[in-house]
C-alpha cells in the first residue's frame, strides 16, 4: 500500500485517533503554540504542504490569512473540506504532489510543512520547489523527527525499515539529525532563521495521566537548548541570498 492509500485509508478517524485525549489535545496546542512564534504575522498568503484534515491551515485562516492547502489525499482532503465548512473559514483546497507545485514563482508569503516531510520520498525535490513559489524574502517552517532525542529507539528502527513503527509499517518515513537537515537545507539554498522544540512529541506511555507533566517539560523545552534534543524541532528557514536559484 503507498503512502496516499494508507493516508486515505485513515482519514475518516485521523483526528479523532491523535488529538481527542488529553495528551493529543496538548499536543495540538503545543503545536499551535509553536507556529504562532515561527509565522510572521505581517505575511498574508500561506502555503500548507500536506495539509491532511486541515487541523492547520482551517486555524490559520480563523486567524486571519490566505491559505492554500495541497495533499494528493482525496480522502484527507475531503475531510479538510468537511472541516472548513463546518468552520466556516476558506482555505484553497489543492490536489497535488508536493515535488511539482502548481504555483507561479513567489506567489507565497510563507510556506508550512508539519509532521509530514518525513514521509516524502524527495526531500531534496520538495524543498527546491518550495524555494519557487515562496517569495525570495519569505520563510519556510517544517518540523522533522529527530534522531537524537528521547525517541533515538524508534528512530534507528523506523530508518532501517524505513517505514513508519505506528501506522502499520505501510508509511515510508526516516529521522534525521540537525546535521542532517542543515545539509539538505544548505544543499537547496536555504539558512536556519529560528528553532523551538517540542520536546515529547508523540503519545508516550501513561501519557494522559502525565499530561501535567508533560506539559511543563514541553514549555520549559520549546525554547531552551533542550529544543536541539527535542522530538520534534520546529524550523524556520530563508532563503539564502548568496545560494543559486534553479529549478
Amino acid at each position: 500500500m503507498s503512502n496516499i492509500a494508507e493516508y486515505d485509508s485513515q482519514a475518516a478517524d485521523y483526528d479523532q485517533t491523535r488529538f481527542t485525549d488529553d495528551m493529543g489535545r496538548h499536543l495540538d496546542c503545543m503545536h499551535k503554540k509553536i507556529l504562532r512564534g515561527l509565522i510572521d504575522s505581517s505575511s498574508k498568503r500561506l502555503l500548507e504542504a500536506g495539509v491532511g484534515t486541515g487541523r492547520f491551515a482551517t486555524w490559520l485562516a480563523k486567524n486571519g490569512f490566505e491559505v492554500v492547502g495541497i495533499d494528493l489525499s482525496k480522502e484527507m482532503l475531503k475531510k479538510a473540506k468537511e472541516k472548513k465548512a463546518l468552520l466556516n473559514v476558506d482555505v484553497g483546497l489543492v490536489r497535488a504532489d508536493v515535488h511539482n507545485l502548481p504555483f507561479r514563482d513567489g506567489f507565497f508569503d510563507g510556506c508550512l510543512c508539519i509532521n509530514v516531510m518525513d514521509h516524502f520520498p524527495d526531500i531534496d525535490g520538495f524543498l527546491r520547489q518550495v524555494k519557487h513559489v515562496v517569495r525570495s524574502d519569505g520563510y519556510f517552517v517544517f518540523n522533522f523527527s529527530n534522531v537524537q532525542s528521547l525517541y533515538l529507539p524508534i528512530a534507528l528502527m523506523v530508518n532501517s525499515r524505513g517505514k513508519a513503527m505506528f501506522r502499520g509499517n505501510k508509511i515510508q518515513s526516516a529521522w534525521f539529525t540537525f546535521r542532517g537537515i542543515e545539509s539538505l537545507l544548505s544543499k537547496n539554498g536555504f539558512v536556519v532563521s529560528a528553532v523551538k522544540g517540542c520536546f515529547i512529541a508523540s503519545p508516550v506511555p501513561f501519557g494522559n495521566a502525565l499530561v501535567r507533566l508533560i506539559q511543563t517539560i514541553n514549555l520549559f523545552a520549546e525554547d531552551s537548548r533542550l529544543r536541539f534534543f527535542a522530538g520534534s524541532p520546529f524550523v524556520k528557514v530563508r532563503a539564502n541570498s548568496t545560494a543559486g536559484h534553479s529549478r
